[in-house]
């Protein structure tokens, strides 16, 4: 069975969508999510998707929104390690190799006397990892390593003078319960106390039995009117799902199989989404309203997004299954909706990649087929396009993408008249990578004048022009950096 979904933006004759979509929730390439929220602002941490597969990542960073629909970053969430650096090494069978470091799987940020403490996924270049404690003053960072000793990598490295991992594994998720104690959570369903300080596991590892066995990754535990949920993944790619186990007695168990559908989210063909993996809870604060952020399949491979859908409950506390989609949730906390002028655009470039043809498979393997036996095997089939109008559509799961042989890409928008205008934000693709870029308005489409320029590549997300002026046409010209753009809003 194929499903067919035209991954792409309204017609240029068409330029406002007749509906905004908020899933993917950020223009960007992203995993393993987790999102909280502090002093009424909300933090995204998540894993940098950069489409080089999982042997290189992007660096890492912190976004941040004030309503949950506009999300910002400025510069890099640490920068003790550089995480663009080739090393080279020699492997156990003695031959040369090289590596990368990555940061994977950053768990939802706790705070304590004013300190907030990540637990995240650090691969070393030779393919080492572990689940490293970082303290920062501020939630959007920096953040450092507890010790002040950091990591490092030679080819003769002290392994004595470098900061130790929490935990030899991946994916470690924190949970504080009401009285303080602090828990964490990682793969394979192991879980453990940590000591008053949460530097260290304190008692003995323990296993969480599940109703569904085989690998799983992205475990989590929150709490609602008593109950502790355990969650985690089943399969991957596009067949992640998400299953849970309930505990009425405390964070480490024991944990009882709930009643009905043990799974609360898989993929969904009939809504074009693929693959709801490696996720986490979030809960609005001082509400009953509960949230499940994921990650979406994308393109295949490291191009994945994150989506947000509502977590609801059944009067018995299990948990109704999510209904995964586009549409999402929109905003939430202190909104700001402004009208963007470049949603009624025309928009033109210098160039656009051809469309792309992404398949995918949602298999029956043994979970699945007791998970749920009406879900056939589904090949399932996207088309991805990379026309200049996706850069005005609204819509963050599209972006134009120059030709690979375009020398010196631009886009151009023009806004049907003259306007005067405020400012102009460009959400770049892989702007963890860093941009630099041209801003010139126009008339007549004719006489071009500068008026915003970012020599140095710049690493923030979204790139802004204040104050562009009087113009009916602005053009971006990219002079560094990855030659596409998610998005521009112009006020």
């Amino acid at each position: 069975m194929f499903i067919l979904w035209q991954f792409s933006s309204a017609a240029a004759q068409d330029k406002v969508p007749a509906k905004i979509n908020f899933n993917p929730i950020v223009a960007d390439h992203l995993a393993d999510p987790s999102i909280v929220s502090f002093d009424g602002e909300f933090y995204l941490y998540a894993t940098t998707d950069i489409d080089q597969g999982l042997d290189k990542m992007g660096p890492p960073v912190v976004w941040k929104s004030h309503d949950f629909v506009n999300w910002h970053f400025h510069g890099l969430l640490e920068t003790g390690i550089d995480w663009n650096k080739k090393y080279t090494f020699i492997n156990k069978d003695g031959k040369e190799k090289t590596g990368y470091f990555r940061y994977w799987a950053p768990g939802k940020v706790i705070r304590k006397d004013k300190k907030y403490y990540l637990y995240v996924t650090i691969v070393k270049p030779d393919d080492k990892m572990g689940v490293y404690v970082m303290i920062a003053d501020r939630p959007e960072g920096p953040f450092n390593f507890t010790n002040g000793k950091g990591l490092h990598f030679r080819a003769d490295y002290d392994t004595d003078n470098e900061t130790k991992p929490l935990i030899d594994d991946i994916d470690g998720e924190p949970f504080v319960d009401d009285n303080g104690e602090a828990f964490i959570y990682w793969r394979r369903r192991k879980a453990a106390a940590l000591n008053h300080d949460w530097l260290a596991l304190k008692g003995k590892t323990i296993d969480i039995p599940t109703k569904f066995k085989g690998y799983s990754e992205g475990p989590g535990l929150f709490k609602r009117k008593g109950l502790y949920y355990y969650f985690y993944t089943l399969s991957g790619h596009a067949s992640y799902s998400n299953g849970y186990m309930i505990s009425k007695t405390g964070p480490l168990g024991p944990f009882e199989e709930p009643s009905g559908k043990n799974i609360f989210i898989y993929s969904d063909t009939t809504q074009h989404v693929w693959g709801p993996g490696h996720g986490n809870i979030f809960n609005m604060p001082g509400t009953d309203d509960w949230y499940f952020v994921y990650l979406e399949y994308g393109e295949g491979g490291t191009t994945r997004q994150i989506f947000v859908n509502r977590l609801e409950f059944n009067a018995d506390g299990t948990i109704l299954p999510v209904s995964p989609d586009h549409k999402g949730i929109g905003y939430l906390g202190n909104s700001k909706k402004r009208h963007n002028l470049a949603a009624s655009a025309v928009v033109t470039a210098s160039s656009f990649r051809p469309a792309k043809v992404v398949e995918g498979k949602i298999s029956a393997d043994e979970d699945s087929k007791v998970l749920h036996p009406d879900l056939p095997v589904a090949m399932v089939k996207r088309t991805v396009s990379y026309t200049p109008q996706n850069a005005a559509d609204l819509q963050n799961g599209t972006r134009w993408m120059a030709d690979r042989s375009d020398a010196a890409p631009w886009l151009m928008l023009d806004l049907q008249k003259p306007r005067k205008l405020k400012s102009c934000e460009v959400f770049f693709v892989l702007p963890t990578s860093g941009h630099a870029w041209v801003l010139e308005r126009s008339l007549d489409g004719i006489k071009w004048d500068t008026c915003s320029v970012q020599r140095e590549a710049a690493i923030r997300f979204p790139q802004i022009a204040l104050k562009p002026g009087f113009a009916r046409y602005l053009r971006v010209k990219i002079l560094s950096g990855q030659p596409g753009i998610w998005e521009i809003n112009i006020y």
